[in-house]
């Protein structure tokens, strides 16, 4: 089987890395600017690069595009003009309606075209940061009928081989979710970073006091603005209406802050989100896909710190990110460790028990 990627960032990389392992039979071959091939074959997640678009697509069985929606859409007439009848081409790109229907208008003759979206990401930019175990549980959409199904067998079962649990979802629904559950959340924390900023200008105590919940909600602020560029200006129908929907449902909060009835009214809201939320699948993956802590009381005396993450490097445990939460001055503070999976966290919790740390 001949695979080509189109784009050799973290998912490109990480879909090469992940079929070297699982599909070792496959014949990987990448195409990108000539630095980032090079790192490719450096890190093994393709087998050659090639020199040209066409070069890299005129033999490929399966070709995945792993660029930006705006350079999809670019590269599109070039596949369709050079690949053969029976590829399969499909795409990551964040938004689907947009390039399944130019899609649809340029694979006529040659290639089937299946719109795709996987559900996983990583917060570092570029193929250093691609991990072979990216897609491990994450839940892959394609935006296929079901009378597709058998002639795109060969990507399904790709996708299964690296991990990933295949979805099928019109295009329509697909950025439908997506503007719910990942464009609006998004720009919510935005806003409200936005907002804390401007009356932070007015009183320093806003940020001073923004801990905890409230940087745990707005964490995906700082995602960089040249990721959603394309999903913005791709989905904007999409998401307006969803920011309006939403606009109304604070409305009826404020109108709830203001009734005779607010603390059922509330409760029952509260409940519900509780009952929801806690319904949602806890191995499944998103963007940014969940971490789990462990908080740790610590003295304050020079070495704490190096003394606790040594243990861990000893230990081989990886810290995805640590946060000091609570500080008393002369007497200790209490970190937040975030690891990777509920076995690292719970391994962590251990190793620092041993040590004679406290955790919570």
């Amino acid at each position: 089987m001949n695979i080509t990627i189109i784009g050799l960032g973290v998912i490109g990389g990480s879909l090469g890395l992940a079929i070297k392992q699982s599909v070792p039979h496959a014949v990987v071959i990448g195409f990108d600017e000539r630095q980032k091939i090079d790192s490719a074959l450096r890190r093994e997640a393709i087998d050659f690069g090639a020199a040209t678009l066409a070069g890299s697509v005129h033999d490929a069985d399966i070709i995945f595009l792993c660029t930006p929606v705006h350079t999809i859409l670019e590269l599109l007439p070039q596949i369709a003009a050079h690949c053969k009848k029976s590829a399969i081409i499909t795409d990551v790109g964040s938004t689907k309606v947009e390039i399944v229907r130019s899609a649809k208008k340029v694979f006529r003759r040659n290639g089937i075209f299946i719109g795709g979206h996987p559900m996983a990401g990583s917060e570092g930019k570029g193929i250093e940061y691609a991990d072979a175990l990216l897609f491990q549980n994450a839940t892959y959409v394609l935006c296929a009928n079901p009378s597709m199904k058998k002639r795109i067998a060969a990507l399904t079962s790709l996708l299964s081989a690296v991990g990933a649990r295949v979805l099928f979802l019109s295009a329509k629904h697909h950025d439908t979710i997506a503007a719910t559950i990942s464009h609006l959340p998004q720009l919510i924390a935005v806003a409200m970073m936005n907002f804390v900023e401007k009356k932070n200008n007015y009183h320093q105590g806003y940020l001073q006091l923004a801990a905890g919940g409230f940087r745990d909600i707005t964490r995906i602020a700082s995602s960089p603005y040249g990721m959603w560029k394309d999903i913005l200006a791709s989905n904007a129908d999409e998401i307006r209406r969803i920011i309006k929907e939403f606009s109304e449902l604070l409305g009826q909060f404020e109108k709830g802050l203001r009734s005779s009835a607010t603390q059922r009214s509330f409760e029952r809201r509260f409940i519900a989100a509780k009952t929801v939320r806690d319904a949602i699948p806890k191995n499944s993956k998103g963007f940014l896909h969940p971490l789990f802590e462990v908080y740790v009381a610590v003295d304050d005396r020079p070495g704490v710190l190096a003394a606790m993450t040594g243990a861990l490097t000893t230990a081989k445990i990886n810290i995805k990110d640590i946060e000091l939460l609570k500080i008393r001055d002369g007497k200790g503070g209490t970190f937040r460790l975030s690891f990777e999976s509920k076995r690292d966290a719970e391994k962590a919790g251990s190793v620092l028990k041993k040590k004679k740390f406290k955790t919570l």
